[in-house]
């Protein structure tokens, strides 16, 4: 059984792109799905948008995990939907790809991996790779696109709540993998969306390395009095990535030394005793 659907656009201060966002959601739409607008503390016209397009609005504190856990808390059957509001294009409907390969494969976490030409990639090679490579390395076996904000989720997965930020998707990678849920990933082509002159980078990096130092520790991979040690591994690349050049500007130096810091050896996970 893998219905009903009910997708939830997730944003804040969208009001440029939300219509295309719940456009998709609303073509990818069967009888007996919903969709939602998740407004996380919008102070533009996102909300107006929803409701004039016939949308449900569900009004959701500021912060993405907050928000996505608002929907988690409306949604106990079928599959939640996730699309992030800053959808500006994408090769094929994200939202009935995403439906279509829940239904075909009935698992229980389908993450929509894309092409963003572009795009530079940070915080997976950053902190997502090395940290969860060396704590839960069998979370790197089903997701190629880790940090990926398009994905159809049973409730079931989340056995614990989503922390308040941008460590939302890496706190869901966790959960399932470490509760042996069915995760696959789903192709879903060319996608383009914000990219707020990575703005947001620092802070996603952070939260991204938290929510993996949190599960490590709360499933036993981490013993709690060995984190500050691996916080302090993470300080180097937080203070490359907050300098990283512009969007389009030559960046081959940063990568080289984003990969160098990111190649460094790893904390033992056991804190050290007398």
């Amino acid at each position: 059984m893998t219905g009903p659907f009910t997708f939830a656009v997730v944003g804040r201060d969208e009001e440029a792109t939300l219509p295309t966002a719940l456009g998709v959601a609303m073509e990818a739409a069967e009888p007996g799905d919903r969709v939602w607008f998740v407004d996380s503390g919008s102070t533009d016209a996102s909300a107006a948008i929803a409701a004039r397009l016939g949308v449900e609005v569900v009004a959701a504190p500021e912060g993405k995990g907050r928000a996505m856990q608002a929907a988690f808390d409306r949604c106990h059957e079928g599959h939640l939907v996730f699309l992030d509001a800053d959808y500006e294009w994408s090769e094929v409907n994200i939202a009935a790809a995403l439906r279509a390969e829940a239904v075909r494969t009935g698992a229980d976490m389908v993450v929509g991996t894309y092409d963003e030409a572009g795009r530079r990639r940070v915080v997976m090679p950053g902190v997502y790779h090395p940290l969860v490579g060396a704590l839960a390395p069998e979370a790197l076996e089903h997701i190629d696109i880790a940090l990926s904000g398009f994905r159809a989720v049973r409730p079931s997965v989340l056995r614990s709540p989503l922390p308040p930020g941008y460590g939302a998707e890496t706190h869901l990678n966790l959960e399932a993998t470490f509760g042996g849920d069915h995760v696959v990933s789903c192709p879903v082509g060319g996608f383009r969306g914000s990219l707020r002159e990575y703005r947001n980078i620092p802070a996603i990096l952070d939260d991204v390395a938290a929510a993996i130092l949190d599960a490590a520790v709360r499933h036993g991979r981490l013993d709690a009095a060995a984190r500050p040690v691996w916080d302090a591994w993470i300080d180097p690349v937080r203070a490359l990535v907050t300098d990283q050049p512009a969007p389009g500007a030559d960046d081959a130096a940063f990568v080289a030394h984003l990969g160098a810091l990111a190649g460094r050896p790893l904390p033992d996970a056991l804190a050290a005793t007398c």
